[in-house]
């Protein structure tokens, strides 16, 4: 991992790569995986705050995965972070499509 090697903490690393994501992931997710139309800026505030928490809890899953595979377990911590990715991947997927990306917030 790029941040250990510049001797970053792992986690602040991890939270630095999230903040990033994030909000290019809720345009990508908006239009191009979930073809969410444009209804207006309300639409898209309700959607993006829906969005950030679904997005916040995701962070404290992903640091809690990290720190357990890390430095409780001793794990490879590129690994962990495969596994973590994965899980992490696949949740923000399923609730997206579920409550985030859904008429609901027209």
């Amino acid at each position: 991992m790029l941040w250990l090697k510049l001797g970053w903490h792992y986690q602040a690393g991890n939270i630095l790569a999230w903040l990033l994501a994030v909000f290019v992931t809720y345009f990508s997710n908006k239009f191009l995986v979930f073809s969410s139309k444009y209804h207006g800026l309300g639409q898209l505030l309700s959607e993006l705050g829906s969005f950030l928490v679904v997005r916040l809890f995701a962070l404290a899953l992903d640091i809690v995965i990290i720190w357990l595979g890390i430095k409780v377990l001793h794990y490879n911590s590129f690994l962990v972070k495969l596994f973590d990715n994965t899980v992490v991947g696949i949740l923000n997927y399923l609730v997206s499509k579920w409550y985030v990306f859904t008429d609901k917030n027209i």
